[in-house]
């Protein structure tokens, strides 16, 4: 019988991934790369400074792009940040498993080594998070470290042995999703519905905490952006009852608006709702101005056909009567009567609709002084129903007297006709106690606005997950480092059982967990991953070559297992600029060594890199041989090369 052969040449998909992680590299870090994207095609271009973006744009044909790109972007809708750090460890646990395929390990061992590396580093880094109340904001810059629980408490050596003091946080068991072949990996467990947050999560506590100084701590470069969340936050604590000081943020009260033609230093934060108009609107604002406005929410569009998800009818199918329309009015007219007297019934004067609206009712409103806008994100339409007391409804024809709203006032806030833009006027949109705050991101460069929405983005999520998780963990490559330093602690361990006392060889079922005799080559190639994560931010700070990075890193690991603190100066590497064109600004060079991650966001990065890697790994072992990978191992009949 001849033997199936498995060449680890032909595993296609974990080479195509290497190669589409490599493509963001020069994002990680605070000094980001931007990229253009030009369209062949068209002629168009993108920029772009996040991979979530790359991904976004690229024309990506094969099924393992394509994987990669739902993952990042289901990462993306959840966690708003981590997107880089998850493709970076893809890319680098791929190529690892294409080193343990050229070593001859089986599949079986690749996947409960790798596992079981992953769980051990999670396990580190829960031990060696920093509580929220914790975090310093004038921590000294002096040999020790900077993320201290207290003045005389460095960073927990894993290795030396020193008591983690939020062992009771970190005890419960973690268990892993089950690998499937769910296009968002999604999990059915309580642990992992208990860790991941949801799409429209609650505003979450910030007792206890000065939102300013944590902000500065996950700021990760972005002082301008983080200094526009800081001022939301002085916002919401104001219109909360909590004064000046920032005590309050929640991000489901917060939307953008983005306006090009403006320079980045009129960028701004305002109450309410800032949205774009055309003239024609924006001169019924003039007329009704210092007035108390009435509002209708509408959840779905503003028109006849419109029914909701479930009610939709099928396109091919016509109706035919033989009753002739005596009255010369279509059904759509007739909507269109019967909606514009209910508004002129109940005196409404504006019209939010989370979807789109009728064009013709547009107009028929507009001669009737009712301005209707189109486009309403829900976290709006939420806010405006809780301010002004209206009653959300699906289908304009279910208007009554009890849905209306009152108090809403609209003011012009700047005339933008010189964009050459259909929407020429921004008004503001202000319910009285409203809470919802708008962020207005201006650019003289239009191909910027894009860019700068989604570092703000980034930032406001990165502080919403601190205070949600009220745990850190350490950044600037520390806690990579630390993952580094406890697989390497287990592979001297592994070394030393296989060895036995007497330095004999310990028998085979002694090597490694579960009996995995590759055990300590697997953890090295994910170190090494890690390693190569910490070589490229240090790299991208253009403060040394990748040899220097792995020189400095090297030297930081001998210290730790020497039983010394993580110097500071270990993160002050990767935010100083020795450089004369000054790559830095002022404010990133104050920060050097105050700089935090967020502990949920990145364990969940990782975790979805090693599924990633392990799903296009297990797809491409079935497609190469035609089997279950874990009928493999055993069969005398395969051959492993």
């Amino acid at each position: 019988m001849g033997s199936t052969i498995i060449s680890q040449r032909l595993h296609v998909g974990l080479q195509q991934l290497t190669a589409l992680a490599a493509v963001t590299h020069s994002f990680l870090g605070p000094n980001k790369n931007h990229k253009f994207i030009q369209d062949e095609s068209t002629g168009e271009s993108s920029l772009v400074c996040t991979c979530f973006r790359v991904l976004e744009h690229l024309d990506l044909t094969c099924s393992v792009g394509q994987l990669a790109n739902e993952t990042i972007q289901a990462h993306q809708k959840v966690f708003h940040s981590g997107a880089g750090c998850l493709l970076f460890m893809a890319g680098v646990w791929s190529r690892a498993a294409l080193e343990c395929l050229h070593r001859d390990i089986s599949i079986p061992h690749i996947v409960s080594a790798m596992s079981e590396g992953l769980d051990i580093c999670c396990k580190v880094c829960r031990s060696n998070s920093v509580s929220i109340e914790d975090v310093r904001p004038n921590a000294s810059d002096s040999g020790t470290s900077v993320l201290q629980g207290s003045p005389h408490t460095v960073l927990r050596n894993p290795v030396t042995g020193m008591n983690p003091s939020h062992g009771a946080l970190n005890n419960k068991k973690q268990s892993r999703i089950k690998l499937t072949h769910s296009r968002h990996f999604c999990a059915n467990d309580e642990a992992d519905k208990n860790t991941t947050p949801g799409l429209f999560s609650h505003a979450v506590s910030s007792k206890g905490v000065d939102i300013a100084h944590l902000a500065e701590a996950v700021s990760h470069g972005c002082v301008d952006a983080m200094s526009l969340v800081v001022e939301v936050s002085k916002m919401q604590s104001k219109n909360n009852g909590s004064g000046d000081s920032c005590r309050t943020f929640d991000v489901n009260k917060l939307v953008t608006c983005t306006l090009p033609g403006l320079s980045e230093d009129h960028s701004c934060v305002l109450p309410g709702c800032v949205i774009l108009l055309s003239a024609e609107q924006a001169s019924l604002v003039h007329h009704m101005k210092e007035q108390k406005w009435q509002v209708v929410l509408i959840n779905g569009d503003l028109s006849e056909k419109y029914r909701h998800l479930g009610f939709n009818s099928k396109n091919d199918i016509s109706q035919v009567t033989d009753k002739l329309d005596l009255k010369g009015l279509s059904k759509e007219d007739d909507w269109e009567d019967n909606v514009l007297t209910t508004l002129l019934k109940n005196n409404v004067n504006l019209v939010l609709v989370n979807g789109e609206a009728s064009e013709r009712l547009t107009q028929h409103c507009m001669s009737h002084r009712i301005l209707v806008v189109e486009r309403m994100k829900p976290d709006i339409l939420k806010d405006f129903a809780e301010t002004t007391g209206a009653v959300p409804v699906t289908y304009a024809t279910q208007l009554s007297k009890h849905c209306v709203g009152t108090g809403v006032e609209i003011s012009i806030w700047r005339d933008c006709s010189g964009n050459r833009r259909r929407a020429s006027m921004a008004v503001n949109i202000v319910a009285d106690r409203t809470a919802l705050v708008t962020v207005v991101l201006t650019t003289s460069v239009h191909s910027k606005l894009q860019t700068l929405e989604d570092c703000f983005w980034g930032c406001a999520y990165r502080l919403h997950h601190t205070l949600k998780d009220r745990k850190l963990l350490p950044g600037a490559g520390k806690t990579e480092l630390l993952c580094v330093q406890i697989l390497q602690k287990h592979i001297k361990d592994n070394g030393e059982q296989t060895r036995g006392k007497d330095g004999t060889s310990a028998p085979q079922a002694k090597q490694g967990r579960a009996g995995n005799p590759h055990r300590a080559d697997v953890f090295q190639l994910m170190a090494d991953g890690w390693m190569d994560y910490i070589s490229t931010l240090m790299l991208n700070s253009g403060t040394c070559s990748k040899v220097d990075a792995w020189t400095t890193i090297n030297q930081q690991l001998i210290d730790l297992n020497g039983g010394l603190s993580l110097d500071a100066n270990f993160s002050r590497l990767l935010l100083r600029d020795d450089t004369e064109d000054g790559m830095m600004s002022p404010d990133m060079k104050r920060s050097a060594g105050k700089v935090y991650d967020n502990m949920t966001v990145k364990l969940e990065a990782w975790r979805k890199a090693l599924d990633l890697v392990f799903l296009v790994l297990q797809t491409d072992t079935e497609i190469i041989t035609g089997i279950d990978p874990k009928q493999v191992e055993g069969q005398s009949n395969v051959m492993v090369l």
